[in-house]
This record gives C-alpha cells, structure tokens and sequence, in this order.
C-alpha cells in the first residue's frame, strides 16, 4: 500500500509539472536561455547568430545580456530608420551592433581632429596648376584605374585612420606615376612619426612630412599592421617602397576636392557619428556636423544611377563588413563645406 501511494504521488507531481509547463508555453512566459523571455526568443536567436559571424564573445554572462540589450536597440534603430522610407541610404547589422554610439566612436574614432600645422614651411604648397586648372571628368573612380589598394581594417584598439590614410593616399599617387600598386605601411607612420601620437591622435598631413624627411615609407609586407604602438623599427624605416618630395594643402570647398580627385587620391577629414556606424549601403545624405573626429579617403566621385544623387566615393578603414564592402559614397554638392564636413580639410601627397 505504502508503495501504490508513492507511485501515485509521483504521478500527481509529474502531471502538474506538465500542466504548469503548457500553461507557460501558451501565455508566452517561457524562460529561454540568459533568463531571456520569449518574446525577445528571436532577437536572441539573431544576436546568437550574429556572435558567432564575428567571432565575439565575452567574459561574463552578465556582459553577454548587457550586449544583447545594446544589439537589440541597435536593430530596432536600424529597421526603423530603414522602414521610415524617403531615405537615399539603408543601414544595416554589422561588426558594431553590440557598441553604443559612444563606444563605437571612442574606439574607432579619434578625440576630434589636431589644428592644422604651420610649420612645415616649404613643404605646405599652395593649392595651384596643375589639378587647378584642370575641367574635371564627370565621374572619377580611381579603384578601376589600379590606383587603390584593398579595403583594409583598423581595428578597435588603435585610433589610426590618419595612417590609413596617409599610406592609401601615397600608395594612389605612386601607382599614378609608376604603374605599380604597392601596399604601404601604416605600422610604420603609427611607430615612426613623432609629429602623430600613433595609435591616440594624428594628422594626414604631419604624416606626409615625416615621410619626406625619413625619405619614404616601406611597405606592408615589410612593416606589417599590428594595431598598437611599437618602438619605431629603423632598419624597417629605412627600406623604402614609396617616396614623395612634397604635399599640397587644398583650399575648402567641393569643386577645389572635385579638381584634385580628378588628379589623385585625396586624404579629407569628417564627422564620423550618428547612424553612419551601421551605414550599409546608398547615398549617405543623413545627419552629421563638422566636429572632425575621422579621417577618410576619397578615391572618387559620380552619381547613383538609379536616384541620380551625386556622391563622393570614399575608401575606409573599418573592414569589408562595414558600408559598401569597405566604401561609402556620400552625398556631393550639398555646402561649400560638403556634408559631414568632408571638403573642409584636405590634402595630398605629391611624387
């Protein structure tokens, strides 16, 4: 008897277990893992999947839900502003959906651009003949024309897109005069220069005089990327794949960018901020300033074919998996200053 007893009692345990389980199921009320309820089943799912694309992890579980939230307001930004229609440009999920705007701009992003140096006395041309007085083509994109290497990629922990940059711009005007594409090193700017604070702050411009006065820059190959700041390598310095004699400062404005992309790459700083973390493709006419946080460069200019849009073409540091596999075309012919500030400091390198 004492036995039919405990039989039955496990029975009755046992069925108002199911009961409570189906009772929870049909309200929604669910756990699922991370103490994520079901109705954020599917976000979790996503940001799972999205974990494992980009190889993220971290070190808590505490952390995890903390990035979960913060990837879950990112996406509800992202469709919003791409169901809110009328836009030239789509936004998308990408490497920094689990960052903050602020994150995001402390860790790719500089601290705002430094003044423009004067000092560099017969080395700060004046903006003239030729690329002055050149009509400039309609479109210009100098990645058909063999003049831009690969998109390359930063990284998190080294603010060097002034490196990027000086290097890309180098490695365009190089290919223009001699026919050879070379990769150029960016290790060697962020080791080397003293006028930049490597991997904190720096200048396209400052670049290029270092480079004339250590007599050139040695390739990527040679030097490579290691996204921190060494102990500059001298042999490494010493053995020069590039070299140019002088630069050229442009004076402000979207015609005097036109009339030198038309010539070559050119090194442009802007404001990096706002949507543009998950820009993924289209005309960027969206909303930005002129606080000038990022340097960029632009390696041509055209118009949308199918919006008829004119937009700067612009090469980036961030990887393959951010804008346009690397790219970001925005909005030309908006201010004499360019959107985001984009024809207000400029500069490029002469061989």
């Amino acid at each position: 008897m004492a036995l039919s007893r405990g039989f039955f009692a496990l029975v009755l345990v046992a069925c108002c277990s199911l009961m409570l389980a189906v009772s929870a199921s049909a309200s929604g009320g669910g756990v699922a893992d991370d103490g994520v309820v079901g109705g954020d089943k599917l976000m979790m799912d996503r940001f799972l999947r999205w974990q494992a694309t980009y190889n993220r992890s971290y070190p808590t579980p505490e952390e995890r839900q903390r990035r979960f939230q913060v990837y879950r307001r990112n996406m509800e930004h992202i469709e919003a502003t791409n169901q809110a229609g009328n836009l030239t440009y789509t936004l998308g999920e990408n490497q920094f959906a689990d960052l903050t705007e602020e994150e995001f701009l402390d860790l790719y992003t500089m601290k705002g651009m430094p003044p423009v140096r004067r000092d560099a006395g017969k080395k700060q041309a004046n903006f003239s003949s030729p690329a002055a007085a050149v009509d400039a083509p309609t479109s210009v994109d100098w990645r058909s024309k063999g003049a831009v290497t690969p998109i390359k990629n930063q990284g998190p922990s080294c603010s060097s897109c002034w490196a990027f940059v000086t290097a890309a711009t180098i490695e365009g005007i190089t290919q223009i005069k001699t026919g050879k594409l070379l990769s150029l090193s960016e290790q060697e700017l962020i080791d080397c220069d003293p006028y930049d604070g490597g991997c904190n702050l720096g200048y396209f411009v400052n670049g290029y005089k270092w480079v004339i006065q250590n007599g050139g820059l040695t390739s990527e190959a040679n030097y490579p990327y290691q996204a921190r700041r060494y102990q500059c390598n001298r042999s490494k310095a010493a053995n020069h794949a590039a070299r140019i004699s002088n630069y050229v400062q442009v004076p402000q404005g979207e015609s005097q960018l036109q009339q030198a992309v038309a010539q070559q790459p050119v090194a442009a700083a802007i404001e990096m901020g706002g949507s543009l973390q998950f820009y993924s493709g289209g005309v960027w006419s969206g909303q930005c300033g002129t606080r000038m946080n990022h340097a960029i460069t632009v390696v041509g200019y055209g118009a949308d074919s199918s919006s008829g849009l004119k937009y700067w073409l612009v090469k980036n540091s961030w990887g393959q998996s951010w804008g346009e596999r690397g790219y970001l075309r925005m909005r030309r012919d908006v201010t004499r200053g360019g959107l985001c500030g984009i024809a207000l400091d400029l500069a490029y390198p002469v061989v």
